[in-house]
């Protein structure tokens, strides 16, 4: 398991990657479960000097990734805020026990 530079309480099984493009200066850190049917992800980004997150739900279903945004596509600018978008998306999601086809409805 890679180190998680948000310090989540990451769920029993979940893994955790960071991938770094430094071509575009963002980077994605994300949280799997253990089936690779859901993920959390949080992209980092800048506009300018400003530095901004997304926290992201992704359930993987018909043989691709259908995306749920949490906070209602709203971009974090206060780390603490984005952590505790990201603790609580998976929380809900290992805990609940929810499935993939209720995630990805549309």
């Amino acid at each position: 398991m890679t180190d998680d530079p948000f310090s989540l309480a990451v769920p029993e099984g979940w893994t955790v990657e960071t991938d770094v493009d430094t071509d575009e200066a963002s980077a994605k850190t994300v949280y799997e479960s253990p089936d690779s049917d859901r993920r959390v992800t949080i992209t980092e980004f800048a506009r300018g000097l400003t530095l901004y997150w997304w926290v992201d739900i992704f359930a993987f279903a018909d043989g691709e990734w259908h995306r749920r945004e949490v906070g209602l596509g709203d971009s974090y600018r206060d780390a603490d805020a984005v952590s505790d978008a990201a603790q609580d998306a998976l929380d809900r999601l290992a805990s609940s026990g929810e499935r993939v086809e209720s995630i990805a409805d549309d």
